[in-house]
């Protein structure tokens, strides 16, 4: 059995994420969400499914002339009122039984309620354009343009609700490179990390979490600076 009740995947845009949520999900048995947590907040809100879609694209705290239902706080943003119903309702689905949450700041959510295991998934620029330019029919373009707006969407929002840098790896328990492994390879090296099947400590680890994006330091890098320091 896992020690962990929910794995919390943050990932940059196109490096596969939400499909090796979904594989590793089936994997272990762990229920997973991604979409239907827009859908669930719209339902617990009031308000329509596409208005909190358009909301999850402005991380920015903007007021909009929406009618909640009754029972919820009209006085804040909608900005707040969102994150602190997926909140509660992220919370209670990982009480409910194991999990991966896909995105919306679920580590930060979930770090002090059950064990959670947090991910950033990553890939080289030149693989999230491939994947961009078939999965989703962009030209290279286009591919450009999606990649550097949804990563710095996805950046802003999770600075907003955290105070946290998204792309920093010292801030996550595991960091896979989807590019290197495949999306079937990353979802069964999480799956086994997991299933206590790959230990943290392994040094074969290492061979599956090459290359991190520039700027960023891997997280079992920044530890043995730590422990320099410390010694």
């Amino acid at each position: 059995m896992s020690k962990y009740r929910a794995i919390a995947i943050e990932r940059q845009y196109c490096s596969g994420g939400r499909e090796i949520a979904k594989l590793a999900a089936e994997r272990l048995g762990f229920a997973c969400y991604d979409k239907e947590l827009a859908e669930m907040t719209a339902k617990e809100l009031g308000v329509p499914y596409e208005q909190i879609v358009k909301y999850e694209e402005l991380p920015s705290p903007v007021t909009f002339q929406l009618s909640f239902k009754k029972g919820v706080d009209r006085s804040k943003h909608m900005h707040e009122a969102v994150f602190e119903v997926q909140a509660e309702i992220i919370t209670k689905l990982v009480q409910k039984e194991p999990c991966i949450i896909v995105g919306r700041c679920a580590d930060y959510i979930l770090k002090n309620n059950v064990p959670t295991l947090s991910v950033f998934v990553y890939a080289t620029h030149e693989s999230r354009l491939q994947h961009a330019m078939e999965c989703h029919a962009l030209t290279y373009e286009e591919a450009q343009y999606a990649i550097k707006r949804m990563d710095k969407k996805r950046a802003e929002y999770y600075k907003l609700n955290t105070r946290k840098e998204w792309d920093s790896m010292t801030g996550y328990d595991l960091c896979i490179n989807s590019g290197r492994l495949g999306l079937d390879g990353a979802a069964r090296l999480l799956a086994d990390f997991v299933s206590g099947s790959v230990k943290k400590e392994d040094s074969a680890l290492a061979a599956f979490l090459p290359d991190p994006p520039p700027g960023t330091i891997p997280a079992s890098a920044a530890k043995t600076s730590e422990d320099e320091e410390e010694g």
